[in-house]
């Protein structure tokens, strides 16, 4: 049941999850159950696009990105493909750089720079098109328990 302040809307019958938030965490754990033939619903609090800091995929986000769909979206972007790693440090001085192929010797070696408000649309998008309903817009104010189980969400839209 989702609640909406003041007045209540229930869920349909066959909704099995609902996710709060729709950044990277949020739209993955609701892509995988969606892909699983769960009913899910995401509530995200802002409107897409909108700013988030982090923007640098490490090589160990690659399968999780593949099990997603989410590589050939990638590869089919403007995101510049990333293939190693140099640091500075606080005075200025490089470290050797760190090339993901020599430590992984297939397609994960690569990855992308991103901006996170491209991102995490075009991962809020990727949940949409597994099926997932995604409701921007929507703060959850409260999870409604029955006892010990979770049954639904209170929210609010933005207009409070």
């Amino acid at each position: 049941m989702v609640e909406r302040a003041p007045g209540a809307v229930t869920l349909p019958e066959q909704t099995e999850v609902i996710v709060v938030g729709g950044g990277p965490a949020g739209t993955t754990a609701a892509t995988i159950a969606a892909q699983q033939g769960r009913c899910v619903m995401l509530f995200e609090r802002e409107r897409f696009p909108r700013f988030h800091v982090g923007e640098s995929l490490i090589p160990e986000t690659f399968w999780t990105l593949k099990r997603l769909g989410m590589v050939e979206r990638l590869r089919g972007s403007r995101f510049v493909e990333k293939h190693s790693v140099q640091f500075v440090n606080e005075k200025g001085l490089l470290s050797a750089p760190f090339y993901f192929v020599d430590h992984r010797d297939d397609e994960s070696s690569q990855t992308w720079q991103v901006r996170r408000a491209e991102f995490d649309e075009m991962m809020l998008r990727n949940a949409e098109s597994h099926g997932v309903k995604v409701h921007e817009g929507m703060r959850v104010l409260e999870v409604l328990f029955d006892g010990t189980r979770a049954t639904g969400v209170r929210v609010t839209d933005e207009a409070g």
